[in-house]
């Protein structure tokens, strides 16, 4: 059986040609009730999605509120030799959204990467609360990205130093902020 198109499901049933007998009457306007009701359940099932889309964990509003964000002080990341591996040290900073909203993140030392590698940091918080998140570090800069996946918090690049070498310096400007960093720092733009 073939469906009816979406079209003809939702739309209102014609007036009748001629003036009705009471009872076509009553059959039609319960056909008019019925369509009503049919679109506004359609109409609120679009509108749920459309919040969803912009409010929700997912949705626009996270994306642009994250996308904007930048940490205070910009320049939180330091990478040392740490024995056979190096290690990335995350500075406890401020996140500031574009709303003017800003929250205190927890820095950390995450361990194990490659000596003279250049790393993205990022982490994950889609109810932007701050406090203790989990870092990640990853070569795949592309996804250390704020668009890389809702709710990822960008918190730039570093480079990992040669075996034996000083620690390095790194992190990210504020978003669009035409920001120039220091020669010691690497980001993204």
């Amino acid at each position: 059986m073939a469906s009816t198109p979406p079209e003809e499901r939702f739309a209102l049933p014609p007036l009748p040609a001629t003036e009705p007998s009471w009872s076509a009457f009553q059959v039609w306007w319960q056909q008019v009730k019925e369509a009503i009701e049919r679109n506004e359940v359609r109409q609120g099932s679009i509108l749920d999605a459309l919040d969803e889309d912009i409010y929700g964990a997912e949705g626009l509003l996270i994306s642009s509120t994250v996308g904007g964000s930048f940490s205070i002080p910009t320049m939180i990341l330091t990478a040392a030799d740490a024995g056979a591996s190096a290690s990335i040290t995350i500075a406890s900073h401020v996140r500031r959204y574009p709303n003017g909203e800003e929250v205190s993140v927890n820095g950390a030392v995450i361990t194990g990467f490659a000596f003279s590698t250049r790393y993205g940091v990022y982490y994950d918080d889609k109810k932007m609360l701050g406090g203790a998140v989990s870092y990640v570090a990853t070569a795949d800069l592309e996804e250390a990205q704020h668009s890389y996946a809702p709710g990822r918090h960008y918190c730039g690049t570093v480079t990992t130093p040669a075996d034996g070498a000083g620690p390095t310096t790194g992190g990210s400007p504020p978003a669009g902020s035409g920001y120039t960093a220091g020669a010691s720092a690497v980001v993204i733009t």
